[in-house]
Formats: structure tokens, sequence, C-alpha cells
């Protein structure tokens, strides 16, 4: 065999080599890589190749939106009692397989003591009950996921400061605990409260604890909820856009002066919103 068709017959084999290792190839990427118990980070699949992409997360399977630039994207919750470690994101498509590590990183909340009324830490038979009944239909909710809504940068619901900040532990009078599940922002009664995101509005009704309270579905199962307004600005079904005006700041519910309570639920976990701000995400 000449020289010139050695040379040809290995740069065949390097093309029909590299081809195959193009071909399981996945190219995925997962931002931040760094977070604390209870953040968001999210999830990147290039979407061009033909075959399929799956991905999970601790042993559960991680559905996979289509996004912008081209690529499938997902909002990831990692729960506030998941423990420090490293933890891998892997992404499967075809033969090609990738594992990405996100670093749970050690973080301590602070515990506060408060002393209220003893009616605000006990409830009635009655409340109980009303409690218990509003609690069992907002759990309904959390497991729905519909298509994607969200679109680009999440932003906060006020301009106006920030009094309390998630996963703070709550004893109230020495006997009652409670962790913080979401933000708190200061405010004058009738403060504008503006959606965290694009989405539909799926409850739009008073509630015992939460007072006027507003759940928005963003789609992907990532809810945002909206406590002790003094008066809503939209209804229950309407669809509504980022940063549109959705409420009013008040003191409804059970609390002890004016102030918006924020939450987000993602398939069905209670996680911070501001990791949930900081991301930097795309128009699609």
């Amino acid at each position: 065999m000449t020289r010139k068709r050695v040379y040809k017959l290995f740069s065949a084999v390097s093309f029909i080599l590299l081809a195959c290792i193009n071909s399981y190839a996945v190219d995925a990427v997962v931002t931040p890589q760094e977070i604390k118990p209870g953040d968001v980070f999210l999830l990147s699949v290039e979407a061009a190749p033909a075959s399929r992409a799956e991905a999970a997360f601790r042993g559960k399977k991680i559905p996979l939106y289509a996004g912008p630039d081209n690529r499938l994207v997902a909002l990831v919750p990692v729960g506030i009692d998941t423990p420090p470690g490293r933890y891998d994101v892997t992404v499967k498509r075809g033969k090609g397989e990738i594992k990405i590590p996100v670093i749970v990183v050690p973080h301590k909340f602070r515990t506060i003591k408060l002393t209220l009324p003893e009616e605000k830490v006990t409830l009635s038979p009655e409340n109980q009950k009303r409690a218990a009944r509003e609690a069992a239909r907002l759990k309904k909710i959390w497991p729905e996921s519909t298509a994607r809504a969200w679109a680009g940068q999440f932003v906060p619901p006020t301009d106006t400061e920030i009094s309390e900040v998630f996963g703070v532990k709550r004893i109230m009078n020495e006997k009652k605990t409670s962790v913080h599940r979401g933000m708190d922002f200061r405010g004058k009664t009738g403060t504008p409260v503006r959606a965290i995101n694009a989405g539909r509005v799926v409850l739009e009704d008073e509630l015992f604890f939460g007072g006027n309270t507003l759940i928005i579905d963003h789609g992907t199962g990532l809810y945002s909820v909206y406590m002790h307004l003094s008066r809503f600005n939209v209804k229950e079904g309407e669809k509504v856009s980022a940063g549109q005006t959705i409420g009013f700041i008040g003191s409804s519910g059970r609390v002890t002066g004016p102030h918006l309570h924020m939450s987000v639920r993602l398939k069905g976990v209670s996680v911070n919103p501001e990791s949930l701000f900081a991301l930097q995400l795309h128009e699609s």
C-alpha cells in the first residue's frame, strides 16, 4: 500500500472516530454550580441533536423544556434540608452521558425567638380545621406541571426593603417552631406588588394564615405565592406578564403589620426566591 493510500485511510478512520465521538458528546451546563440549601439552579442542554436528552438529579428525573438559543432548560430545586456535599446532575443523550457536579455548601440559617399574643400561636379548634382545609387545598396545586410560561429574568415583587429572608427558624413563645420558607418585604398599605414572571393566576382568595393570597402558575411546576395583600388587581384564571401589578401590600391574615410575604414552590419544594432572582436568564 502506498504512503498516499495509507494517509487517506488514516484520514477516513480519524473522521469516522471523530464523528462517533461528537455524536455521543453531550453539551450541558449547570448555573450556578455552588449553591446553598434551598436554592434553585438552572440546567441548560443543547437541543440540536435529534436524539432525546434525559436528565436526573439525586435520583429524580428532570423534565426539560424548550428554551432560548436552541437549548433545553430546567429549573431544579435543592431542598432546604439537603446536607452539604457534592451531588451530580446526570444528562444522557443517546450513548453519550455527562455528570456535572453541584456543590451544596454548608449554611447556617438564623434562629430568632418571638413573643406573640397566645391566640397568634395556638389556634382554636375551629381555626385549626379551617387552616387544615386550606392547607389541603394548596397541597393539590403544587404537583401540577403545565407548559413553560416563564421567560427571561425573574424580578422581585417590590422595590421595598427585605425584612425577613428565607430559611430563618422562628421559635414562638418558647414552644412552637417554624421555618420561614419565603421572603418578607416591608411596605405601606397600598404599595404595588408585581408578578415575578409571566404565568396564570390559579388562586385568588382570602385564607386564614395568608389573608388575601394570590398564587401564579409559571409553568414547569413553578409557583409564586403572594400573601397579606390589601386588595387584588387580577382575577383567578387571568394571564399575567412579568412585572405586572397583581395586588397591593396589606396586613390581611395572621400578621401584626403591613408587609408582603412572598414564597416560591418548585416541583413541590419551597425554595429561596433570591436564588431565582439571581439567575441570569435570557428571553425566549
